[in-house]
C-alpha cells in the first residue's frame, strides 16, 4: 500500500453548515471525523451533512475538540449512522479510521476497532 485512504477532519464552530464535510466528500474522502463541541456534539447542519455522507457509504466518526473525554454514541448519532471516537481526539481518530479503512468499510467492524484500540 502506498497511501492510507483519505480521511478528513471537520471542526465544528458556531454557524458551521456542513460545507466543509461536503467539500471533503467531493474531494474523495473515504472517511470523515467530526470534531464536535464537548461532549462530542455536532451542530444540526453538520449532522445533516454527516448523515448524507453515511448514506453515500462514507464512514463518519464523531470526536470532540475538547481536551479530553469520551464520546457517547447516543440516539442522535446512532440514527445518523455516525460512530463514536470513544476517548480519541480528532487527530488520533482520523489515523485509526484511515487504518481501519485499509481493512474494511463495514461500520460495525470499524466500531469494534474503535472500541478495542
Amino acid at each position: 500500500m502506498e497511501a492510507l485512504p483519505r480521511v478528513d477532519i471537520a471542526y465544528a464552530y458556531a454557524g458551521s453548515d456542513g460545507s466543509a464535510m461536503r467539500a471533503f466528500i467531493a474531494a474523495g474522502a473515504k472517511g470523515l471525523v467530526s470534531a464536535g463541541f464537548a461532549p462530542g456534539m455536532a451542530p444540526a447542519a453538520d449532522l445533516a451533512a454527516m448523515t448524507e455522507a453515511v448514506r453515500q457509504g462514507i464512514v463518519v466518526v464523531q470526536s470532540s475538540r475538547a481536551g479530553s473525554g469520551r464520546i457517547y454514541r447516543g440516539k442522535r448519532l446512532a440514527d445518523a449512522g455516525v460512530l463514536a471516537a470513544d476517548n480519541l481526539n480528532p487527530q488520533k481518530a482520523r489515523l485509526l479510521l484511515a487504518l481501519a479503512l485499509t481493512r474494511t468499510s463495514d461500520p460495525v467492524e470499524i466500531a469494534r476497532i474503535f472500541a478495542t484500540y
